[in-house]
């Protein structure tokens, strides 16, 4: 009697923060949707806070293929993950992480029996994902959950430094066009270019660090991207002559939305790390359609009071209803400090 083949298992690997786990949860989840099996790998940190603010277990209990794994980031569990501190998780992961993800690695594909992990799924920021598969034999496909146009600007970052476009000095100049993101050429100024472009040199740790991941990504079977091609189809075009294999699967949210059957929750579940406030519900189902401005910059951004108090008068002064989430200990100063 012949035996059954092992069911493959595809691996998704996020990086462990708020807006790159909520995605690629998502992704994982149109992936059990097409009776895939998967296991998510997820740090202890954002494990426990899933189960502490969520409904993660009871929602991916319907998905028999589906498993949680954990690994550490590297970082105690006290330690910030966000602001001037976020670069320091890569630094924990490049470290810490790499020789304990080769070794659950091995074991899920080379020790499993009855659903070894045939294929890895990792953010495009886990660069130590591409040697560990490799000594596996098992194929990469990075998925950039962030807007494709900023991860464009990552890919031209070496053209960037040769041109003497990067480092941006201070402040000066800030609406000069920057012309070496091919496709951005007409409207893409400095200050548009994310705050580490600014470093003083070159060489400085975070452009050189970025530049050193970008390199490696066309090693990557494939690339997915949280878009679709009539939105950014330039772009995507000048994307595939570093990366040939893109995957357009965007909106994701939308794409799950689509795909779930009817009378299932988890397009309006949460994946929050943190306690939601739902307070301004009642509010905002008293407004009128497309009446509420949303504001929110993720789950990194740190901010001086002085610029918290400068936006908050951009917005009042605006005229408009608006709705301004502020994540706990964002604020750096007195009582806010992170």
């Amino acid at each position: 009697m012949d035996q059954q083949a092992p069911n493959p298992r595809i691996l998704v690997f996020p990086l462990p923060i708020q807006g790159n786990l909520n995605c690629m949860l998502k992704l994982a989840e149109l992936l059990c949707l097409s009776n895939l099996h998967v296991t998510f790998l997820i740090s202890p940190h954002s494990y426990s806070r899933l189960l502490r603010f969520t409904d993660i277990q009871n929602r991916f209990r319907r998905y028999p293929g589906f498993r949680f794994e954990t690994i550490t980031d590297g970082l105690p569990d006290d330690h910030p993950r966000s602001g001037h501190r976020f670069m320091e998780l890569f630094d924990a992961m490049n470290t810490v992480t790499k020789p304990v993800f080769e070794e659950l690695l091995t074991r899920l594909v080379v020790e499993e029996r009855e659903s070894p992990v045939t294929c890895l799924i990792a953010d495009g920021d886990i660069g130590i994902a591409l040697d560990a598969a490799e000594k596996v034999g098992i194929k990469v496909i990075f998925a950039r959950p962030v807007s494709p146009s900023y991860v464009w600007t990552l890919h031209c970052l070496p053209q960037l430094v040769k041109a003497g476009e990067l480092p941006l000095q201070g402040n000066g100049d800030m609406d000069r066009k920057i012309a070496e993101v091919p496709s951005m050429e007409t409207f893409l100024r400095a200050r548009d270019l994310p705050s580490f472009y600014r470093e003083s040199e070159p060489s400085g740790l975070y452009v050189t660090r970025m530049i050193s991941e970008i390199k490696q990504a066309p090693r990557a079977h494939g690339l997915i991207l949280n878009t679709f091609e009539d939105l950014e189809a330039p772009l995507l075009s000048h994307f595939r002559s570093q990366c040939p294999n893109i995957y357009t699967l965007g909106p994701i949210h939308a794409l799950l939305e689509s795909k779930l059957p009817l009378n299932t929750t988890s397009f309006t579940d949460s994946n929050s790390l943190w306690q939601e406030d739902k307070s301004c519900m009642s509010w905002l189902d008293m407004m009128p359609v497309k009446s509420v401005l949303y504001v929110s910059f993720g789950s990194i951004a740190m901010f001086t009071r002085d610029q918290i108090l400068e936006i908050w008068h951009g917005l009042v002064n605006s005229e408009k209803s608006f709705l301004w989430v502020i994540r706990p200990k964002s604020i750096i100063g007195e009582g806010g400090s992170a």
